[in-house]
């Protein structure tokens, strides 16, 4: 069948603009289906991106403000993998400063604020910084005066010259009352632990040198304490170990007096009392005299618990140490008994 030159033109228009209907549908398909495909989740996959993102500005630094979008990290290798995204304690930073540092410093200043002006803590540190002056100590000179109750007595007052050495401990006493003139030394470790000592008049005469056992009855008669026992390191180390266990809130009244004076010496007072008797109490009350030129105690005075409520206590033990000088550089001939100033012989 023939077919007009009109009608064939009509075909052809209808062909063409099939052809550009069909390249406008495929150029939009090309250009959508990617999208979707990106937008759309893979099996086994998470949220997108903008999730991810989105935990990062909700969860990260800046939580609750809006934050411009991140750009994706790029590709790591298996070797180096990528740090994470969501901050956590373990993974930050340790400050050394802060790592050993107590959460509060303010209960550590109170107390030591506080300490300064307990009496208690007063004469704890007192008594540890004459333990320290004595290290330096090396030897002394004094008179040297006691009183003890011996027996329910209390003796007269013992007077005598003193000479003392740290290391090793040595003791040279000269009486002046009573028994004038009797000497004794004692020095650690030598002379097999005795006292070498010699008595005056007729003792002497029959008896010449003796070397007393110093816990003896002839060596402890009219005293409370042995001869080892007896000098400032003694007596310092054992108010210091009393103290220690003794002084406690509640149980002591601890008062200091910086303006004090023990035999016209300018001195600082530190006097306790425990006003009920306990087991780990030695007196009810002591004090005890620190002299500030030396440092050092000079004056010791402790008293028993009144006999009955209302009474006076009553005078223990009593030692001072007059006329103190220290350092003063004693010799070896100083506790010898062979000493040409010194007595001891029968004649």
């Amino acid at each position: 069948m023939a077919i007009e030159r009109t009608q064939l033109d009509g075909i052809l228009r209808l062909g063409r603009a099939r052809k550009r209907r069909w390249l406008t549908g495929a150029i939009a398909c090309g250009l959508v289906l990617p999208w979707l495909e990106a937008a759309s989740p893979r099996s086994g996959e998470g949220r997108g991106p903008d999730l991810d993102l989105q935990i990062i500005r909700t969860e990260g630094p800046g939580a609750g403000t809006p934050a411009s979008p991140e750009p994706l990290p790029g590709p790591t290798s298996s070797s180096s993998p990528a740090p994470p995204r969501v901050a956590s304690v373990s993974n930050r930073p340790v400050d050394p400063t802060r790592a050993h540092a107590p959460a509060t410093h303010s209960s550590s200043k109170v107390k030591g604020a506080a300490s300064t002006t307990d009496p208690i803590y007063l004469a704890k540190k007192t008594i540890a910084d004459c333990q320290d002056r004595y290290r330096l100590v090396h030897d002394y000179t004094c008179k040297f005066v006691k009183r003890e109750r011996i027996d329910g007595r209390l003796t007269a007052p013992h007077i005598m010259d003193m000479k003392a050495r740290t290391n090793p401990k040595s003791l040279y006493f000269k009486f002046h009352q009573p028994n004038r003139g009797r000497e004794a030394i004692y020095i650690q470790g030598r002379h097999n632990g005795r006292i070498v000592a010699h008595d005056v008049g007729l003792g002497k005469l029959f008896a010449g040198t003796m070397y007393l056992d110093p816990r003896g009855s002839m060596a402890m008669d009219e005293n409370r304490h042995p001869v080892t026992e007896a000098g400032l390191g003694s007596l310092i180390d054992t108010i210091a170990r009393h103290w220690s266990v003794e002084l406690t809130p509640g149980e002591s009244v601890v008062s200091l007096q910086a303006d004090a004076r023990a035999h016209n010496h300018p001195c600082t007072l530190i006097e306790s009392v425990h006003p009920q008797r306990g087991p780990n109490f030695l007196f009810h009350k002591v004090k005890l005299y620190v002299d500030h030129q030396h440092g050092l105690p000079i004056r010791f005075e402790a008293y028993d618990w009144p006999r009955h409520p209302g009474a006076t206590p009553e005078l223990v033990e009593e030692y001072s140490y007059l006329d103190l000088k220290t350092n003063v550089g004693l010799r070896e001939s100083d506790f010898d008994p062979a000493n040409e100033q010194y007595s001891f012989g029968r004649f």
